[in-house]
């Protein structure tokens, strides 16, 4: 019975071995099966921006989600949701309202547009935030641990014009209620709405069009344990149109996030169709850059987002720059591959050369082509003014907000090219720094100041404030909002401080406007400084007034 029971036992081990050697073989065949990974990641967040056609400020608000999505890839995911009073539309008016964007709507008693739910989290005590916020409500969202990873893949069968998705998903750690949401956006849908100067052309992206799982809520997921996977594949006939407007899988995009129960989206994915097309789409829209040609401008290029909404690269554009009425055709030559968006640089025409020292300009900028094929997109419009006037030698005084390490602050030359920066400030400190510069005389610069997560440098805390070699004050900024701006000068030769004789000290400064109409004190706007020193000398002066 001894040496039975120790064959036994030698056997028992061996089959065993055998056993964890196939078992660890069919595990390793089975993890690499899955394309969804097992290492903990950070959440990602969503912008849930509730909008309509009837609303003035929504393109704003699609622009700023639409800049957030772009700078910080596979981090910030937005979605568009026509719900509310702006929504409704007229007669003969297209209906984008969807149930399940009503539904969300409602749960969160939005009563504001545009407006948005980041994560379905509060921000500042509130799920509601407007679009100032975003940027911070994403940047809080980032910073904490996802219990889920998501991946998720489409295809489109033109002939039989199914939809299909696969999402795979794995627990990090364990969730109560997991619910899994699987919604189909389009963009690219023309269409009317009263802000944005498009009228009937305005171009509608991101539009929440249906959805492929379980309630308004998701689908109720059963796994919901650390270490365990779950799959799900949707089948979806994509009709021709919802609700009377057309639907196109080329420009749609498939958007899956994991929430616990209805509120806190822990993790988001996104996929587009890959559509089967015999005949490669070439689809492409422009959209506005998150810095664009503000008060004045001196570039020697425009800045535009091309939005390659196809499965064809785009290599080239041909633009129409109309400046003053005046219109001459440029190309720029580059690189967006499909299904992206990139932010190029279009070079611009010696019209706009002559116009950066003019008092009033108007300018619209338009795509005319792509690959050299005919394409239609809106055009990009708005107004400068001529260049400020700085002296040569600058001190400035830059107040940092508590999110110092999200802003840049230098300036640029007309190709774009960084002369001087300065920073970077301290991250979570309040603080207020002097920085100097010496400028060439006669030549266009540029103050750039950058934030990534576009809710700028906030009142009250931070500022900047610009000052000549005089110690006159030539421009103060109390308030960077959004993405931050550019102000562009032309430098003049000043005297320092320090080349000023004994006698030359101020006696007497005099404020007239453009006109000569002498003003009792400085007023906001563009104005002469007449300074009259000891010695006898004059000096006048042209400063922007921007307090």
């Amino acid at each position: 019975m001894l040496i039975r029971l120790i064959l036994r036992t030698y056997q028992q081990k061996k089959l065993m071995k055998q056993y964890l050697l196939v078992s660890f073989l069919f595990s390793a065949v089975t993890a690499s099966a899955w394309n969804v990974g097992t290492e903990p990641t950070g959440k990602n967040a969503l912008i849930e921006e509730f909008t309509g056609i009837q609303c003035s400020n929504c393109p704003d608000g699609h622009r700023v989600a639409a800049a957030l999505s772009v700078l910080h890839p596979e981090e910030v995911y937005s979605v568009a949701i026509h719900a509310g009073y702006f929504s409704i539309p007229r007669p003969s008016q297209p209906n984008f309202v969807t149930e399940t964007g009503e539904a969300v709507h409602d749960y969160f008693g939005v009563s504001s547009y545009p407006c948005g739910v980041v994560n379905r989290m509060k921000y500042n005590g509130d799920y509601i935030s407007g679009r100032s916020s975003w940027g911070a409500a994403c940047r809080q969202v980032l910073k904490k641990e996802s219990p889920v990873n998501l991946w998720s893949s489409c295809s489109f069968n033109p002939d039989t014009n199914m939809l299909t998705v696969e999402v795979e998903g794995y627990y990090t750690a364990g969730m109560s209620d997991p619910r899994l949401n699987v919604w189909l956006l389009q963009s690219e849908i023309k269409g009317p709405q009263s802000g944005g100067g498009m009228g009937e052309e305005y171009l509608h992206r991101r539009m929440l069009r249906d959805r492929l799982a379980g309630d308004e809520f998701g689908e109720v997921l059963s796994e919901k344990a650390a270490g365990e996977y779950f799959t799900r594949t949707y089948s979806y006939e994509m009709p021709g149109d919802i609700n009377g407007v057309a639907t196109n899988p080329v420009n749609s995009q498939i958007l899956c996030f994991v929430t616990e129960g209805c509120e806190n989206v822990c993790k988001v994915s996104e996929c587009t169709p890959e559509v089967e097309e015999s005949n490669p789409v070439l689809s492409v829209s422009t959209s506005q850059p998150p810095i664009g040609i503000g008060k004045n401008y001196a570039l020697n290029y425009v800045e535009i987002y091309i939005n390659n909404h196809g499965s064809v690269a785009i290599t080239s554009a041909d633009f129409d720059l109309t400046i003053n009425g005046k219109t001459e055709n440029v190309e720029w030559v580059g690189l967006v591959p499909a299904r992206s968006s990139k932010l190029v640089k279009v070079p611009v025409s010696e019209l706009w050369d002559k116009a950066v020292d003019s008092e009033s300009n108007q300018y619209i900028i338009r795509m005319m082509k792509a690959n050299g094929l005919e394409v239609e997109t809106s055009s990009l419009r708005g107004s400068f003014n001529e260049l400020f006037k700085y002296p040569t030698k600058l001190s400035l005084t830059i107040k940092t907000d508590l999110d110092a390490g999200d802003n840049t602050w230098r300036i640029i030359d007309r190709d774009g090219n960084t002369v001087k920066e300065f920073g970077p400030y301290e991250d979570g400190l309040v603080a207020e720094y002097t920085e100097e510069v010496e400028l060439e005389p006669e030549q266009i610069y540029g103050l750039e100041v950058f934030d990534c997560w576009g809710d700028g440098v906030r009142h009250p805390i931070g500022s900047i404030k610009i000052y000549g070699p005089d110690g006159v004050a030539v421009t103060t900024i109390r308030q960077i909002d959004g993405y931050g701006f550019r102000q562009f000068f032309r430098t003049y030769e000043s005297a320092g401080v320090d080349e000023i004789s004994a006698d030359s000290t101020v006696s007497e400064v005099r404020y007239f406007d453009l006109s000569g109409r002498e003003l009792a004190k400085p007023t906001k706007g563009i104005c002469l400084v007449r300074t009259t020193y000891a010695d006898g000398h004059i000096t006048t002066e042209k400063y922007i007034i921007s307090e």
